[in-house]
Protein backbone atom coordinates (compact mmCIF):
# COMPACT_ATOMS: atom_id res chain seq x y z
CA UNK A 1 0.00 0.00 0.00
CA UNK A 2 1.35 3.40 -0.72
CA UNK A 3 2.05 6.04 1.80
CA UNK A 4 -0.76 7.91 0.78
CA UNK A 5 -2.85 4.87 1.56
CA UNK A 6 -1.38 4.14 4.98
CA UNK A 7 -1.97 7.69 5.93
CA UNK A 8 -5.85 7.70 5.02
CA UNK A 9 -6.28 4.28 6.45
CA UNK A 10 -4.56 5.66 9.81
CA UNK A 11 -6.86 8.60 9.82
CA UNK A 12 -9.85 6.12 9.26
CA UNK A 13 -8.47 4.26 12.43
CA UNK A 14 -8.43 7.14 14.63
CA UNK A 15 -12.16 8.13 13.10
CA UNK A 16 -13.29 4.91 14.57
CA UNK A 17 -11.11 4.76 17.41
CA UNK A 18 -12.35 8.09 18.09
CA UNK A 19 -16.48 7.77 17.68
CA UNK A 20 -16.00 4.39 19.74
CA UNK A 21 -14.28 6.38 22.64
CA UNK A 22 -16.81 9.35 22.26
CA UNK A 23 -19.58 7.15 22.73
CA UNK A 24 -18.52 5.30 25.90
CA UNK A 25 -17.50 8.56 27.32
CA UNK A 26 -20.58 10.30 26.08
CA UNK A 27 -23.06 8.49 28.83
CA UNK A 28 -20.39 10.01 31.76
CA UNK A 29 -20.21 13.66 30.38
CA UNK A 30 -24.25 13.54 30.10
CA UNK A 31 -25.03 12.47 33.43
CA UNK A 32 -22.18 14.53 35.36
CA UNK A 33 -22.95 17.41 33.31
CA UNK A 34 -23.31 21.25 34.26
CA UNK A 35 -23.81 20.36 38.10
CA UNK A 36 -22.37 23.91 39.23
CA UNK A 37 -21.51 25.37 35.85
CA UNK A 38 -25.35 26.92 35.34
CA UNK A 39 -25.41 27.90 38.55
CA UNK A 40 -25.01 31.87 39.85
CA UNK A 41 -21.90 31.68 41.35
CA UNK A 42 -20.47 28.42 39.83
CA UNK A 43 -17.74 27.72 37.81
CA UNK A 44 -17.31 28.93 34.49
CA UNK A 45 -16.51 25.85 32.44
CA UNK A 46 -13.55 27.80 30.42
CA UNK A 47 -11.43 28.13 33.87
CA UNK A 48 -11.60 23.56 32.73
CA UNK A 49 -8.53 24.33 29.97
CA UNK A 50 -6.27 25.96 33.21
CA UNK A 51 -5.72 22.68 35.18
CA UNK A 52 -5.29 20.68 31.59
CA UNK A 53 -2.62 22.53 30.13
CA UNK A 54 -0.93 22.50 33.23
CA UNK A 55 -1.41 18.67 33.62
CA UNK A 56 0.16 18.62 30.02
CA UNK A 57 2.74 20.46 30.34
CA UNK A 58 3.91 18.40 33.69
CA UNK A 59 3.78 15.55 31.91
CA UNK A 60 5.89 17.11 29.03
CA UNK A 61 8.27 18.60 31.54
CA UNK A 62 8.38 14.77 33.37
CA UNK A 63 9.12 12.83 29.83
CA UNK A 64 11.83 15.00 29.00
CA UNK A 65 14.16 14.17 32.65
CA UNK A 66 15.26 10.73 33.36
CA UNK A 67 14.57 7.83 35.72
CA UNK A 68 11.46 7.00 36.62
CA UNK A 69 9.90 10.07 36.10
CA UNK A 70 10.47 10.31 32.38
CA UNK A 71 8.99 6.65 32.30
CA UNK A 72 5.52 8.13 34.35
CA UNK A 73 5.62 11.61 31.63
CA UNK A 74 5.88 9.00 28.43
CA UNK A 75 2.77 6.81 30.32
CA UNK A 76 1.18 9.69 30.93
CA UNK A 77 1.61 11.66 27.11
CA UNK A 78 0.45 8.10 26.23
CA UNK A 79 -2.92 8.44 27.97
CA UNK A 80 -2.89 12.36 27.13
CA UNK A 81 -3.13 11.43 23.28
CA UNK A 82 -6.26 9.17 23.84
CA UNK A 83 -8.17 11.39 26.33
CA UNK A 84 -6.67 14.67 24.04
CA UNK A 85 -9.88 15.03 21.59
CA UNK A 86 -12.49 13.87 24.70
CA UNK A 87 -11.08 16.66 26.09
CA UNK A 88 -11.29 19.03 23.55
CA UNK A 89 -14.82 18.03 22.92
CA UNK A 90 -15.75 18.41 26.86
CA UNK A 91 -14.28 21.94 26.50
CA UNK A 92 -15.79 23.14 23.12
CA UNK A 93 -19.46 21.54 25.12
CA UNK A 94 -18.86 23.41 28.34
CA UNK A 95 -18.57 26.65 27.13
CA UNK A 96 -20.99 26.50 24.34
CA UNK A 97 -23.94 24.29 25.87
CA UNK A 98 -25.92 25.22 28.88
CA UNK A 99 -26.69 22.22 30.88
CA UNK A 100 -28.95 19.06 29.42
CA UNK A 101 -32.77 19.02 30.49
CA UNK A 102 -32.45 15.62 28.73
CA UNK A 103 -29.32 12.17 28.21
CA UNK A 104 -29.61 12.15 24.77
CA UNK A 105 -29.39 15.79 23.82
CA UNK A 106 -25.59 16.43 25.17
CA UNK A 107 -24.53 12.77 24.28
CA UNK A 108 -25.37 13.05 20.88
CA UNK A 109 -23.63 16.54 21.21
CA UNK A 110 -20.31 14.96 22.66
CA UNK A 111 -20.45 12.64 20.25
CA UNK A 112 -20.29 14.35 17.08
CA UNK A 113 -17.70 16.69 18.21
CA UNK A 114 -15.09 13.90 19.73
CA UNK A 115 -15.47 12.01 16.62
CA UNK A 116 -14.80 15.34 14.30
CA UNK A 117 -11.96 16.41 16.87
CA UNK A 118 -10.13 13.20 17.10
CA UNK A 119 -9.16 13.38 13.25
CA UNK A 120 -6.92 16.89 14.57
CA UNK A 121 -4.60 13.78 16.14
CA UNK A 122 -3.03 13.72 13.08
CA UNK A 123 -1.69 16.99 13.24
CA UNK A 124 0.98 17.87 15.42
CA UNK A 125 0.40 19.21 18.75
CA UNK A 126 -2.42 19.35 21.78
CA UNK A 127 -5.64 18.79 20.19
CA UNK A 128 -7.07 20.92 23.06
CA UNK A 129 -4.87 23.58 22.59
CA UNK A 130 -5.49 23.63 18.80
CA UNK A 131 -9.29 23.74 19.37
CA UNK A 132 -9.35 26.28 22.65
CA UNK A 133 -7.12 28.69 20.12
CA UNK A 134 -9.81 28.19 17.59
CA UNK A 135 -12.90 28.39 19.48
CA UNK A 136 -11.24 32.00 20.83
CA UNK A 137 -10.64 33.29 17.29
CA UNK A 138 -13.77 32.10 15.78
CA UNK A 139 -15.72 32.46 19.11
CA UNK A 140 -14.53 35.63 20.85
CA UNK A 141 -12.30 37.51 17.98
CA UNK A 142 -14.02 37.26 14.41
CA UNK A 143 -17.51 38.11 15.62
CA UNK A 144 -15.91 41.03 17.57
CA UNK A 145 -14.37 42.25 14.47
CA UNK A 146 -17.49 41.57 12.41
CA UNK A 147 -19.89 43.27 14.74
CA UNK A 148 -17.05 46.55 15.10
CA UNK A 149 -17.47 46.22 11.05
CA UNK A 150 -21.04 46.27 10.64
CA UNK A 151 -21.46 49.06 13.87
CA UNK A 152 -18.97 51.18 11.97
CA UNK A 153 -20.47 50.93 8.71
CA UNK A 154 -24.50 51.56 10.58
CA UNK A 155 -23.08 54.46 12.27
CA UNK A 156 -22.15 56.16 9.16
CA UNK A 157 -25.61 56.19 8.01
CA UNK A 158 -27.63 56.23 11.21
CA UNK A 159 -27.09 57.80 14.74
CA UNK A 160 -26.74 54.73 17.61
CA UNK A 161 -29.40 55.85 19.94
CA UNK A 162 -32.62 54.17 20.39
CA UNK A 163 -34.20 56.91 17.42
CA UNK A 164 -31.58 55.79 15.17
CA UNK A 165 -32.17 58.58 12.93
CA UNK A 166 -30.73 59.52 9.45
CA UNK A 167 -27.88 61.28 9.08
CA UNK A 168 -28.28 64.31 6.68
CA UNK A 169 -26.14 63.10 3.23
CA UNK A 170 -26.34 66.79 1.08
CA UNK A 171 -28.96 64.40 -1.32
CA UNK A 172 -32.08 62.30 -0.65
CA UNK A 173 -31.79 62.78 3.19
CA UNK A 174 -32.16 66.21 4.48
CA UNK A 175 -31.01 68.63 7.53
CA UNK A 176 -34.28 66.23 10.05
CA UNK A 177 -33.61 62.99 8.67
CA UNK A 178 -36.39 62.67 5.93
CA UNK A 179 -35.87 60.92 2.64
CA UNK A 180 -37.27 64.91 1.09
CA UNK A 181 -35.10 66.55 -1.31
CA UNK A 182 -35.35 69.28 0.45
CA UNK A 183 -35.92 71.62 3.48
CA UNK A 184 -38.93 72.70 5.50
CA UNK A 185 -38.36 76.43 3.57
CA UNK A 186 -38.64 75.50 0.27
CA UNK A 187 -42.60 74.35 0.87
CA UNK A 188 -44.82 77.18 -0.78
CA UNK A 189 -47.60 78.31 1.82
CA UNK A 190 -49.94 77.51 -0.58
CA UNK A 191 -49.19 73.84 -1.07
CA UNK A 192 -50.71 70.80 1.02
CA UNK A 193 -47.81 69.00 2.82
CA UNK A 194 -48.42 65.62 3.79
CA UNK A 195 -46.30 64.14 6.16
CA UNK A 196 -45.58 60.34 6.26
CA UNK A 197 -43.71 58.58 8.62
CA UNK A 198 -43.46 54.85 9.05
CA UNK A 199 -40.72 52.24 8.91
CA UNK A 200 -38.26 51.23 6.13
CA UNK A 201 -41.68 50.35 4.36
CA UNK A 202 -42.34 53.82 4.06
CA UNK A 203 -38.76 55.38 3.52
CA UNK A 204 -38.66 53.02 0.36
CA UNK A 205 -36.02 50.57 1.32
CA UNK A 206 -34.21 48.87 -1.93
CA UNK A 207 -36.37 51.53 -4.24
CA UNK A 208 -35.63 54.85 -5.56
CA UNK A 209 -36.53 57.67 -4.74
CA UNK A 210 -39.50 58.47 -6.77
CA UNK A 211 -40.36 55.09 -6.66
CA UNK A 212 -40.78 54.93 -2.82
CA UNK A 213 -44.60 54.97 -1.92
CA UNK A 214 -45.12 58.39 -0.28
CA UNK A 215 -43.64 59.36 -3.52
CA UNK A 216 -45.85 57.70 -5.60
CA UNK A 217 -49.03 58.79 -3.65
CA UNK A 218 -47.42 62.16 -4.77
CA UNK A 219 -47.41 61.90 -8.22
CA UNK A 220 -51.24 60.23 -8.71
CA UNK A 221 -52.07 63.40 -6.57
CA UNK A 222 -50.36 64.93 -9.75
CA UNK A 223 -51.80 62.97 -12.49
CA UNK A 224 -55.30 63.49 -10.93
CA UNK A 225 -55.41 67.02 -10.88
CA UNK A 226 -56.17 67.94 -7.36
CA UNK A 227 -57.09 71.76 -6.49
CA UNK A 228 -53.94 71.82 -4.71
CA UNK A 229 -50.32 71.35 -5.05
CA UNK A 230 -49.87 68.02 -2.91
CA UNK A 231 -46.10 67.69 -1.39
CA UNK A 232 -45.31 65.07 0.16
CA UNK A 233 -42.52 64.61 2.89
CA UNK A 234 -41.27 61.11 3.36
CA UNK A 235 -40.06 60.64 6.88
CA UNK A 236 -39.99 56.96 7.16
CA UNK A 237 -36.87 55.30 7.68
CA UNK A 238 -35.64 51.67 8.59
CA UNK A 239 -37.05 50.23 11.83
CA UNK A 240 -38.78 53.13 13.46
CA UNK A 241 -41.96 53.14 14.85
CA UNK A 242 -45.14 55.12 16.44
CA UNK A 243 -43.19 56.22 19.39
CA UNK A 244 -40.11 57.23 17.55
CA UNK A 245 -42.37 58.66 14.91
CA UNK A 246 -44.05 60.45 17.61
CA UNK A 247 -41.11 61.61 18.84
CA UNK A 248 -39.91 63.27 15.73
CA UNK A 249 -43.02 64.95 14.90
CA UNK A 250 -42.81 66.82 18.44
CA UNK A 251 -39.27 67.89 17.64
CA UNK A 252 -39.26 69.09 13.53
CA UNK A 253 -42.87 68.68 12.13
CA UNK A 254 -43.82 71.91 13.06
CA UNK A 255 -41.44 73.44 10.66
CA UNK A 256 -43.07 71.43 7.62
CA UNK A 257 -46.36 73.32 8.39
CA UNK A 258 -48.12 69.71 7.37
CA UNK A 259 -52.05 69.36 6.30
CA UNK A 260 -52.13 65.85 6.92
CA UNK A 261 -49.75 63.15 9.00
CA UNK A 262 -50.32 59.69 7.52
CA UNK A 263 -48.64 57.43 9.68
CA UNK A 264 -47.87 53.60 7.93
CA UNK A 265 -48.22 50.63 10.28
CA UNK A 266 -46.23 47.80 10.20
CA UNK A 267 -46.51 44.01 11.52
CA UNK A 268 -42.96 45.01 13.49
CA UNK A 269 -44.51 48.11 15.06
CA UNK A 270 -45.83 46.39 17.56
CA UNK A 271 -42.69 44.68 18.95
CA UNK A 272 -40.72 47.91 18.33
CA UNK A 273 -42.88 49.98 20.37
CA UNK A 274 -42.63 48.32 23.43
CA UNK A 275 -38.86 48.02 23.03
CA UNK A 276 -38.09 50.95 22.44
CA UNK A 277 -40.21 52.40 25.44
CA UNK A 278 -38.27 50.32 27.66
CA UNK A 279 -34.82 51.18 26.38
CA UNK A 280 -35.70 55.10 26.58
CA UNK A 281 -36.95 54.65 30.42
CA UNK A 282 -33.60 52.70 31.03
CA UNK A 283 -31.66 54.88 28.74
CA UNK A 284 -29.69 52.26 26.15
CA UNK A 285 -28.62 52.77 23.64
CA UNK A 286 -30.01 51.35 19.90
CA UNK A 287 -30.22 47.62 20.39
CA UNK A 288 -28.01 46.36 17.45
CA UNK A 289 -27.89 42.72 16.63
CA UNK A 290 -24.80 41.76 14.56
CA UNK A 291 -25.58 38.08 14.66
CA UNK A 292 -29.39 38.81 12.63
CA UNK A 293 -27.30 40.47 10.07
CA UNK A 294 -24.84 37.81 9.58
CA UNK A 295 -28.27 35.34 9.17
CA UNK A 296 -29.49 37.85 6.83
CA UNK A 297 -26.50 37.61 4.40
CA UNK A 298 -26.21 33.98 4.73
CA UNK A 299 -29.89 33.70 3.57
CA UNK A 300 -29.34 36.15 1.21
CA UNK A 301 -26.09 34.55 -0.64
CA UNK A 302 -27.12 30.56 0.58
CA UNK A 303 -30.86 30.27 0.15
CA UNK A 304 -29.98 26.84 0.06
CA UNK A 305 -29.61 26.46 3.49
CA UNK A 306 -32.94 27.82 4.40
CA UNK A 307 -34.28 24.20 4.96
CA UNK A 308 -31.27 23.96 7.79
CA UNK A 309 -33.14 26.13 9.97
CA UNK A 310 -35.15 24.02 12.16
CA UNK A 311 -32.16 21.94 12.84
CA UNK A 312 -30.15 24.90 13.21
CA UNK A 313 -32.48 26.55 16.02
CA UNK A 314 -33.06 23.13 17.67
CA UNK A 315 -29.17 23.34 18.61
CA UNK A 316 -28.17 26.56 19.14
CA UNK A 317 -31.66 26.82 21.41
CA UNK A 318 -29.20 25.23 24.02
CA UNK A 319 -25.99 27.15 23.79
CA UNK A 320 -25.00 29.56 26.52
CA UNK A 321 -25.28 32.66 24.59
CA UNK A 322 -29.52 32.11 23.98
CA UNK A 323 -31.24 32.80 27.03
CA UNK A 324 -34.52 34.15 26.30
CA UNK A 325 -36.27 33.81 29.06
CA UNK A 326 -34.02 35.55 31.15
CA UNK A 327 -33.88 38.48 29.17
CA UNK A 328 -37.41 39.50 28.85
CA UNK A 329 -38.36 42.72 30.82
CA UNK A 330 -41.47 44.02 32.29
CA UNK A 331 -43.14 47.30 31.34
CA UNK A 332 -45.75 48.43 33.43
CA UNK A 333 -46.86 44.78 34.10
CA UNK A 334 -46.60 43.93 30.34
CA UNK A 335 -43.66 41.38 29.62
CA UNK A 336 -42.07 43.30 26.72
CA UNK A 337 -41.99 40.58 23.85
CA UNK A 338 -38.60 39.19 23.57
CA UNK A 339 -35.78 40.11 20.15
CA UNK A 340 -37.14 37.02 18.74
CA UNK A 341 -40.78 37.71 18.84
CA UNK A 342 -41.08 41.02 16.62
CA UNK A 343 -44.48 39.05 15.00
CA UNK A 344 -45.92 38.16 18.10
CA UNK A 345 -49.15 39.84 17.05
CA UNK A 346 -49.43 37.52 14.11
CA UNK A 347 -48.48 34.36 16.05
CA UNK A 348 -51.31 34.59 18.93
CA UNK A 349 -55.10 35.31 18.97
CA UNK A 350 -55.87 39.17 19.76
CA UNK A 351 -57.26 37.94 23.13
CA UNK A 352 -53.56 37.82 24.42
CA UNK A 353 -51.88 40.38 22.34
CA UNK A 354 -54.77 43.05 22.42
CA UNK A 355 -53.20 44.10 26.01
CA UNK A 356 -49.65 45.20 24.21
CA UNK A 357 -51.22 46.57 21.39
CA UNK A 358 -53.00 49.18 23.36
CA UNK A 359 -50.46 49.69 25.80
CA UNK A 360 -47.79 50.52 23.06
CA UNK A 361 -48.63 51.02 19.35
CA UNK A 362 -52.22 52.24 20.01
CA UNK A 363 -51.47 54.55 22.76
CA UNK A 364 -48.70 56.06 20.53
CA UNK A 365 -51.03 56.78 17.91
CA UNK A 366 -53.65 58.05 20.29
CA UNK A 367 -51.15 61.16 20.63
CA UNK A 368 -50.00 61.30 17.68
CA UNK A 369 -53.41 62.26 16.62
CA UNK A 370 -53.48 65.01 19.44
CA UNK A 371 -50.38 66.09 18.62
CA UNK A 372 -51.30 66.76 14.99
CA UNK A 373 -55.10 68.12 16.05
CA UNK A 374 -54.07 70.50 18.37
CA UNK A 375 -50.43 71.32 17.66
CA UNK A 376 -49.94 71.41 14.40
CA UNK A 377 -53.19 71.59 12.98
CA UNK A 378 -53.40 68.95 10.75
CA UNK A 379 -55.20 65.83 10.12
CA UNK A 380 -54.18 62.55 10.87
CA UNK A 381 -54.78 59.65 8.90
CA UNK A 382 -53.71 56.09 9.75
CA UNK A 383 -52.56 53.14 6.91
CA UNK A 384 -52.48 48.98 7.53
CA UNK A 385 -50.53 47.02 4.99
CA UNK A 386 -49.95 43.56 5.41
CA UNK A 387 -46.60 41.39 5.41
CA UNK A 388 -46.12 39.24 2.61
CA UNK A 389 -47.06 36.20 4.82
CA UNK A 390 -49.90 38.01 5.75
CA UNK A 391 -51.70 36.65 2.12
CA UNK A 392 -49.74 34.66 0.47
CA UNK A 393 -47.23 31.52 0.57
CA UNK A 394 -45.45 32.44 -2.87
CA UNK A 395 -43.70 36.08 -1.78
CA UNK A 396 -40.35 36.40 -0.52
CA UNK A 397 -39.57 32.38 -1.08
CA UNK A 398 -35.72 33.15 0.67
CA UNK A 399 -36.74 35.59 3.39
CA UNK A 400 -34.14 35.73 6.12
CA UNK A 401 -36.73 37.06 9.01
CA UNK A 402 -38.26 34.32 11.34
CA UNK A 403 -41.31 34.31 14.04
CA UNK A 404 -43.81 33.64 11.45
CA UNK A 405 -46.10 30.93 9.78
CA UNK A 406 -47.07 32.22 5.99
CA UNK A 407 -50.76 31.91 5.86
CA UNK A 408 -50.62 30.60 9.65
CA UNK A 409 -53.89 30.39 11.94
CA UNK A 410 -53.63 34.10 13.67
CA UNK A 411 -51.62 36.26 10.87
CA UNK A 412 -55.03 38.58 10.13
CA UNK A 413 -55.27 39.23 13.73
CA UNK A 414 -53.88 43.24 13.88
CA UNK A 415 -56.75 43.68 10.78
CA UNK A 416 -59.45 42.16 12.76
CA UNK A 417 -58.20 44.24 15.43
CA UNK A 418 -58.44 47.36 13.95
CA UNK A 419 -61.58 46.16 12.23
CA UNK A 420 -63.21 46.41 16.12
CA UNK A 421 -62.02 49.51 16.87
CA UNK A 422 -61.84 52.01 13.87
CA UNK A 423 -65.01 53.67 14.44
CA UNK A 424 -64.21 54.40 17.94
CA UNK A 425 -60.90 55.95 16.71
CA UNK A 426 -60.09 59.83 16.38
CA UNK A 427 -58.27 59.16 12.59
CA UNK A 428 -59.30 57.06 9.82
CA UNK A 429 -58.03 54.05 9.30
CA UNK A 430 -57.24 52.56 5.64
CA UNK A 431 -56.68 48.66 5.25
CA UNK A 432 -54.58 48.06 2.29
CA UNK A 433 -55.01 44.76 2.65
CA UNK A 434 -57.76 43.27 0.30
CA UNK A 435 -55.86 45.55 -2.49
CA UNK A 436 -52.76 43.28 -2.21
CA UNK A 437 -55.23 40.35 -1.79
CA UNK A 438 -56.67 41.67 -5.12
CA UNK A 439 -53.86 42.45 -7.07
CA UNK A 440 -52.80 40.28 -10.61
CA UNK A 441 -49.01 41.46 -10.19
CA UNK A 442 -46.28 39.91 -9.40
CA UNK A 443 -44.00 39.80 -7.04
CA UNK A 444 -44.71 42.47 -5.16
CA UNK A 445 -42.13 41.72 -2.52
CA UNK A 446 -38.57 40.73 -3.15
CA UNK A 447 -37.70 37.12 -3.53
CA UNK A 448 -35.03 37.49 -0.38
CA UNK A 449 -35.82 40.41 1.29
CA UNK A 450 -39.54 41.54 2.86
CA UNK A 451 -39.41 44.72 1.47
CA UNK A 452 -42.12 45.91 -2.02
CA UNK A 453 -40.81 46.27 -5.15
CA UNK A 454 -41.84 48.95 -7.03
CA UNK A 455 -44.81 47.09 -8.21
CA UNK A 456 -45.77 46.56 -4.35
CA UNK A 457 -44.78 49.93 -3.57
CA UNK A 458 -46.96 50.93 -6.78
CA UNK A 459 -50.05 49.13 -5.44
CA UNK A 460 -49.81 50.38 -2.14
CA UNK A 461 -49.68 54.11 -3.15
CA UNK A 462 -52.24 53.62 -5.10
CA UNK A 463 -54.38 52.39 -2.32
CA UNK A 464 -53.79 54.71 -0.12
CA UNK A 465 -54.30 57.46 -2.73
CA UNK A 466 -57.56 56.43 -3.40
CA UNK A 467 -58.24 55.97 0.60
CA UNK A 468 -57.45 59.16 1.17
CA UNK A 469 -59.45 60.73 -1.30
CA UNK A 470 -62.53 59.25 -0.69
CA UNK A 471 -62.12 60.44 3.34
CA UNK A 472 -61.75 64.16 1.82
CA UNK A 473 -58.04 63.85 3.34
CA UNK A 474 -56.75 65.83 0.13
CA UNK A 475 -57.73 68.42 -1.82
CA UNK A 476 -58.66 66.09 -4.47
CA UNK A 477 -62.49 65.41 -5.95
CA UNK A 478 -63.96 62.21 -4.08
Amino acid sequence: MSAQGDDTAAVFRDAVRGAIGSVVVAPVVALLWGAPWDVPGGVDPRWLIVPLWAALAALAVAARSSGPLAASGRRGLRVWRAADPLLGAVFVQAVLFRAPESFFVPAAIFALLAAAIHGLQRASGPVLVAVASIFVLLGVVAPRVFEAAVLARVSATYALDVDHRLHPDGGEINSDGARFRGEAEDLADDDFVVLFLGDSFTFGFGLAYADSYPYRVEALAGEYGCAADVRVVNMGWTSASPLLALRLLRQVGYRYRPDLVVYSLDMTDFHDDLRYEWRLREQLDYEFDAAAVAERWIAREWPWASPLRPVVRAVTSRLRAVDRDSRAELLEGLRVPRPDERYFVTSRPLEQTRPAIELGVMKNLGEMERLSQDVLGARMALVVYPRAYQYSDREVPRNWEKGYTPLGRYVREPFRYFAEVGDSLAYPVIDVLADFESSERFPLYFGNDPHWTEQGADVAARAVFTGLRERGLLPCAS
